[in-house]
């Protein structure tokens, strides 16, 4: 967790108000975030990425700059403590990102389809016996994290994919 808690600050460092170097700052966390995981996943730095994980950053990127660029467009309405919450919320969103190359094939990541957004605090623990458990934040969670944490153990569901990935790279 030290390498994404090093990618948050110096992401909300970078994301302070909207402008074009903004939109590059968000892209630039995201493929850092990735970097890092597959890194701290299979103790190897890419050299690239392979199509499938190149498909899911643009993805992911796309999606958060859909976003951004409505709050853009509002930002010179907003009080600069408004503005700064929500740069935030942009630096946040790595989390998903990060989780979801760390561990991939899981059913969800903080953040997805919960009402605390990119203000989850939740996370992924891996149980060491092909079993993951949702780890609720020790503060306060949202109705689907409770949910989900429910739900636990939970299990990686495309074990060839991640395997595939990690050959390629082996590969290059």
């Amino acid at each position: 967790m030290t390498v994404l808690n090093n990618l948050l600050a110096r992401a909300s460092g970078e994301m302070k108000a909207p402008g074009k170097d903004m939109r590059k700052a968000i892209a630039t966390a995201h493929s850092a975030a990735t970097y890092a995981a597959i890194k701290e996943r299979t103790g190897i730095m890419p050299k690239g990425l392979s199509r499938a994980e190149r498909n899911d950053l643009k993805a992911r990127v796309a999606e958060q700059l859909k976003y951004y660029d409505k709050f853009a467009e509002q930002a010179g309405d907003m009080s600069d403590a408004a503005v700064a919450a929500r740069a935030g919320m942009y630096a946040n969103a790595i989390r998903t990102t990060y989780a979801a190359e760390r561990n991939p094939g899981l059913p969800f990541y903080p953040g997805e389809g919960t009402e605390c957004l990119t203000n989850c605090r939740c996370s992924w623990q891996d149980d060491g016996d092909g079993s993951f458990t949702w780890v609720l934040d020790a503060k306060e969670s949202c109705v689907t994290c409770l949910d989900r944490a429910s739900n636990n153990p939970y299990s990686i569901e495309t074990k060839a994919i991640k395997a595939q990935t990690d050959q390629e790279r082996a590969m290059h």
